[in-house]
């Protein structure tokens, strides 16, 4: 499903009334989100989620002024939800993958396409129809969708998150948007042999778990469940793989604006809303849990639970350094 257009950023400051409406889109102009959530009569919901809709296409004319002169409200709203209609624009926007057409010769996908035979295209035609299987982009067998998605991993194997750019995006602006993570998100390091960059955060995430919720932490210890067993796939697809659509997309739009912290608040609160239950079971259980029942979640209470879990500014680094200290001590 490729996202609608979306009003043009060029030349809105030849447009007097849009600047004017933008300049004057400030936090009371928006309704909160437990009042867009609450019962208000007939057709009531759906008044309040086009005008929802509406002001966030007025964010859009110039989503990069916006964000530099309304920082905190645009945080705000990118947790309450990007509108589907525009969220391949504002993805793309947040990551500013564009940007990559002007670092890069001109033609570069399209070189890379004529490029006689890509590394692992076996391994690739072999994935192309186990990504998003169900989605009806990528469900007829050399359709669209998965032409689309080979042509792209061609360039980069990363097929789940390949899979849902595509849904909001053309081949190249996928490609592009692969690029930004890769580089602006530093997601190579999770793809380097030995895993380097995967490694450092289990390590931040196990010394969160065991701030956040010790006894939880000691019971998976005792239970000798690690997080290399269950959250490799929560931080190599960034919850794009097995997850239920809405949480993957919720998820995407904090990640893209804020970065990997929202990644471990996530992973934390995935844990939080099942700890009663983890308690109760055993190694098999609480795997199979962790593993299967991610696709029972609702996107609201995971995020909602997400933000609730403070990580303060400086944390991650204390542990990136802690973590590199622990690395060059002799074995």
């Amino acid at each position: 499903m490729q996202a609608t257009a979306v009003p043009s950023d060029e030349g809105a400051s030849e447009d007097d009334e849009s600047c004017s409406e933008l300049d004057t889109l400030t936090a009371p102009s928006f309704p909160a989100e437990a009042e867009r959530a609450q019962p208000g009569g007939k057709g009531w919901k759906y008044r309040s989620d086009l005008r929802y809709v509406d002001q966030w296409r007025v964010i859009c004319i110039d989503i990069d002024r916006f964000r530099t002169n309304n920082r905190d409200l645009l945080k705000q709203k990118i947790r309450h939800g990007v509108p589907d209609c525009l969220r391949g624009f504002v993805w793309q926007k947040l990551a500013a993958s564009r940007d990559l057409f002007s670092k890069h010769p001109e033609g570069l996908y399209q070189r890379l396409l004529r490029e006689p035979e890509a590394v692992c295209e076996g391994d690739i035609s072999r994935d192309i129809s186990r990504t998003f299987p169900k989605h009806l982009l990528f469900r007829e067998r050399s359709g669209l969708g998965q032409d689309s998605l080979f042509d792209v991993l061609r360039a980069y194997s990363m097929g789940f998150i390949t899979g849902l750019l595509l849904m909001y995006m053309d081949e190249e602006d996928a490609f592009a948007m692969l690029a930004a993570l890769l580089d602006k998100y530093q997601m190579a390091g999770l793809f380097r042999p030995g895993l380097p960059l995967l490694d450092k955060y289990f390590y931040q995430f196990q010394r969160l778990l065991q701030a956040h919720m010790p006894r939880l932490h000691d019971h998976l210890r005792a239970e000798n469940v690690d997080a290399t067993m269950y959250a490799s796939q929560w931080f190599m697809t960034v919850f794009t793989y097995n997850f239920p659509f809405e949480v993957m997309v919720r998820v995407w739009d904090i990640f893209l604006a804020e970065g990997i912290k929202i990644v471990f608040r996530v992973a934390l609160a995935i844990l939080t809303l099942q700890q009663d239950e983890l308690f109760k079971e055993s190694f098999e259980a609480i795997l199979h849990r962790l593993k299967c029942s991610a696709t029972t979640l609702k996107a609201e209470a995971l995020v909602c639970t997400a933000l609730s879990i403070k990580i303060p500014i400086g944390v991650l680094k204390e542990l990136e350094s802690e973590y590199n200290d622990n690395r060059r001590q002799p074995t």
